[in-house]
């Protein structure tokens, strides 16, 4: 991610913050950080930081959160936000939702999440974009079979297309691949090609990790519908 985003960082615990603080500027992102919402409010209204996106606690009142960004939208009218933290009970993901906060990073994380989700948000996030990813995160070991050769990668995420996996040794746009990796309780054996390599020196997309794209060959319908709901169901799971 280049150096240039600004996200609004709010905490409850500065402590207990201080490591997702440290993983967004790993990211090239520089968290400006307040106290809670009403520092929030007067942050964004002094345009002193071209603000990306907005990170909260789920734990925030969350009437108190449609208030707030009630009012940083008549600044910021697309602003999108997220909440961090505990996952949260029904009720409450139905105020967080109201106020179009849409995106969650509940605990457990790990650095490949926090990489994902914040690509999502500082996208500019949407309910109709939010409805229509259909790309999930994942962090599971992937063995790769090209040109007679074995090598080892991670599976870094997956649509119902392609994947991206994360590896120093990408292999050549165009090369054919067989793919063998779990998700869930499933194991799965597909074909594809590159579709394009991120490598040192031709970095394609500086938001993903050193790797490759793949995309699919054709695969079977119960294969097919099976990764469709992993995605579903792994994508609900980042979603408020």
């Amino acid at each position: 991610m280049p150096n240039s985003h600004f996200i609004l960082l709010i905490e409850d615990d500065p402590l207990a913050s201080d490591a997702l603080a440290a993983g967004l500027v790993r990211l090239g992102i520089e968290p400006i950080r307040v106290a809670g919402l009403a520092e929030a409010v007067e942050t964004v209204k002094s345009k002193d930081y071209a603000i990306r996106a907005v990170l909260m606690p789920s734990e925030l009142d969350g009437a108190e959160v449609r208030k707030a960004m009630k009012i940083i939208r008549r600044r910021e009218p697309a602003l999108p936000a997220m909440v961090y933290g505990k996952a949260v009970d029904t009720a409450q993901r139905e105020l967080l939702h109201n106020a179009d906060v849409l995106l969650a990073l509940w605990d457990g994380y790990d650095a490949g999440m926090l990489r994902f989700q914040m690509n999502r948000l500082i996208s500019g996030v949407g309910k109709a974009s939010v409805r229509s990813s259909r790309r999930a995160p994942t962090h599971t070991q992937i063995q790769i079979l090209a040109g007679g050769r074995e090598k080892h990668g991670v599976l870094y995420s997956i649509a119902e297309g392609g994947c991206f996996i994360e590896t120093p040794r990408a292999s050549m746009m165009g090369a054919d691949l067989h793919l063998s990796f779990n998700l869930g309780a499933v194991d799965y054996e597909i074909d594809g090609s590159v579709a394009f390599s991120n490598v040192p020196g031709n970095l394609q997309r500086p938001n993903l990790p050193l790797g490759m794209a793949v995309r699919f060959h054709e695969m079977s319908d119960p294969t097919r519908r099976q990764l469709v709901d992993f995605i579903r169901e792994r994508l609900e799971s980042l979603e408020v």
